[in-house]
């Protein structure tokens, strides 16, 4: 594994609690419209969303279809007809604010720096928002460059996405580059659709989809990272 120079990181749910943010910033949507904060609410916003989510990974629709639809199908729901964007545009506040860090993220992050391996971000999402977590989890830092799907114009799993650091790294040893990241679909889809190494960050060990594309490497915990590179 010492042939890794070049290690990717996916944002979410890899370095920073993306769960624990969308779940304050969700809960404030909530309250908002007085609907009632339980698991029937909480599942009908992730249903939709989580589908807005898979339809951009599919190149069915655009990331900002996805932004500004998910709140006025999700509001719909309860007979509630409200402007997606101007509802995207709450949540993001809310969701701009959270920075809690995935177990060991730091204690990675910090042994990794140590070494000969240049860390890069390369995230889906929002460039304010993304930007604005890792700088309050005071994280950034760690990471040479951060590629963000809404700043290079193209999303996981698009190997485009790759190709772009590729191209702004200058270079073409793709044997170089490791790919980190928790969602299939997208990191590890993402990954070898590009032609690269990629490890699949699954903390709930949960199953793998069937049909579902193969990580090079399965870890439950980021301190295994330290132990791959070491074989």
């Amino acid at each position: 594994m010492n042939k890794y120079k070049h290690i990717i990181f996916d944002l979410d749910d890899t370095i920073l609690d993306f769960q624990d943010s969308e779940e304050k910033a969700l809960k404030q949507i909530i309250s908002l419209y007085k609907l009632p904060y339980n698991k029937h609410t909480i599942a009908c916003y992730k249903r939709i969303n989580d589908g807005l989510w898979h339809q951009l990974e599919d190149g069915l629709i655009s990331r900002e279809e996805v932004l500004t639809t998910r709140f006025l199908l999700f509001l719909k729901e309860f007979r509630i007809d409200e402007n997606g964007a101007n509802v995207e545009a709450i949540y993001r506040e809310h969701l701009n604010q959270g920075h809690k860090t995935v177990t060991h993220a730091h204690e990675l992050l910090n042994a990794l720096s140590k070494r000969d391996y240049n860390l890069y971000i390369g995230t889906n999402g929002v460039g304010t928002t993304q930007r604005k977590r890792l700088e309050d989890a005071k994280l950034q830092g760690y990471f040479e460059q951060l590629f963000i799907s809404e700043e290079i114009g193209y999303e996981k799993p698009n190997p485009d996405f790759f190709h772009y650091i590729f191209d702004a790294l200058n270079s073409s040893r793709k044997e170089e580059f490791l790919m980190i990241g928790d969602r299939v679909t997208s990191d590890i889809k993402g990954a070898i659709n590009a032609g690269i190494d990629c490890v699949w960050f699954n903390p709930k060990r949960s199953m793998p989809k069937s049909g579902s594309p193969k990580s090079t490497y399965t870890i439950s915990n980021l301190m295994q990272i330290m132990d791959l590179l070491q074989e």
